[in-house]
């Protein structure tokens, strides 16, 4: 008997690039990338849209890109969210196990009701009007005076704990997302905070469980998130990432953004102290200035105080975890700017860990093409769709999936005639 194949998409809106991947999964075989697809992103400043027609265009682009090569028309995806409005607390939930009134020397056996209702209560947070709660990530479970449980069903106890990180966003800006998806008629399945996708792209079982600290360098922000004991000990956002340094170069060497992007990309140096001072750089020069002339070493100069900004309020993020235990596996740095030369030692000095570039390490063909940190949010949301399918509301087959889909072809193909 075949296995059922299922085809999902993730979309990571960024504020530099928006990334496709369109990918095709079965219960048995591995994950196998179809399409990719990326573009420039306009619209949007440090992950929030400020520009509701430049994003769809944007977003658009980078869509009909993947649709073209996995020969599959979009109409649902994973969207990644980030922005310095997510924000992340660590709370716990208690209930009673007891199923009577009377207190028994032996204690009631645990089951998924009981998970589920100490799971609803840990949500019991006042949030403003304007938020909402865009993931519950368990730490972990207390039965009675037994902590550090993973999965209490099946245990017997009075008393059930769970210790979450309740991750918030505001919804006017989900809203403006939502909006710009629904212009390029494809259906939102889930938000997912970036850096949790990224994790599942870059991290692995043992990093999670002995302590991690993933560092995904954005366009526009920065996203942390700490890892022990296989659970998320705090997340957040900096508004500050890979754009910031291209602004300060193109300010510091007075030449456009599209020439200081591509001068960070291909010659910037995270180290002033590393960067080589005989290696000269070609300016070309804009609005009738002349070209010049510029030291790797005095580009380093520039890029080198943004870099220590963003690394050292990652390192403020970090000390926000309740755990103040050694991260095993230190840091694993990721997304379009951990591509920078030297970066790792400029962590190294500022962290006094482990460091490690992250991206996903996937085999064959077109997969291949996505095994760079730029790809790691977007691939991780594959991933994340693939873990968590069960409790996600996927299309299938049905008559009426079948008619939305036919639907969402024949508006596309009437808006793309007139």
């Amino acid at each position: 008997m075949t296995q059922e194949k299922r085809i999902i998409t993730g979309i990571d809106i960024g504020t530099t690039k928006i990334a496709v991947v369109i990918a095709e999964w079965s219960n048995k075989d591995e994950m196998k990338i179809m399409g990719v697809g990326q573009s420039p992103s306009n619209g949007l400043k440090r992950g929030i849209v400020v520009n509701i027609t430049e994003t769809v265009d944007s977003i658009s682009m980078a869509i009909q890109e993947a649709e073209k090569q996995a020969d599959h028309e979009v109409t649902e995806a994973l969207i990644g969210i980030t922005g310095d409005h997510v924000r992340g607390i660590n709370y716990s939930g208690v209930i009673t196990v007891n199923k009577n009134n009377n207190r028994q020397p032996v204690g009631q056996e645990i089951s998924q009701s009981d998970i589920h209702r100490v799971l609803e209560h840990a949500q019991s947070i006042n949030l403003s009007p304007d938020r909402r709660i865009l993931h519950v990530l368990t730490q972990e479970f207390k039965v009675d005076d037994r902590s550090g449980i993973k999965n209490p069903q099946g245990l017997s106890g009075h008393r059930l704990e769970a210790k979450v990180h309740l991750v918030t966003s505001a919804i006017n800006t989900e809203k403006d997302i939502r909006t710009c998806m629904e212009k390029v008629d494809v259906e939102i399945l889930d938000f997912v905070l970036e850096p949790l996708a990224s994790a599942y792209s870059v991290l692995d079982t043992n990093e999670r469980d002995l302590g991690v600290v993933l560092i995904d360098i954005g366009g526009g922000t920065t996203d942390v998130i700490v890892y022990r004991d296989g659970g998320v000990m705090h997340a957040g956002a900096i508004p500050i990432g890979g754009s910031n340094i291209t602004n300060d170069i193109a300010y510091g060497l007075q030449t456009t953004r599209e020439q200081a992007e591509r001068i960070k990309c291909q010659y910037g140096s995270a180290r002033t102290a590393l960067a080589d001072p005989e290696d000269n750089i070609t300016i070309a020069g804009t609005s009738g200035r002349e070209s010049k002339t510029v030291s790797q070493n005095m580009l380093a100069s520039i890029i080198e105080p943004r870099m220590d900004e963003i690394f050292r309020l990652a390192k403020n993020e970090i000390n926000k975890s309740n755990y103040r235990g050694e991260n095993t596996f230190g840091i694993v740095l990721t997304g379009g700017g951990s591509q920078l030369m030297h970066v790792e030692d400029l962590a190294q000095d500022i962290f006094k860990q482990p460091i490690k570039i992250g991206m996903p390490e996937l085999k064959g063909g077109i997969s291949e093409k996505v095994n760079n940190p730029r790809f790691s949010t977007a691939v991780g949301l594959i991933k994340y769709g693939i873990t968590n399918w069960q409790d996600l509301d996927y299309g299938d087959e049905s008559i009426t999936s079948i008619f939305q889909d036919f639907y969402s072809k024949l508006k596309k193909l009437i808006n793309n005639w007139y």
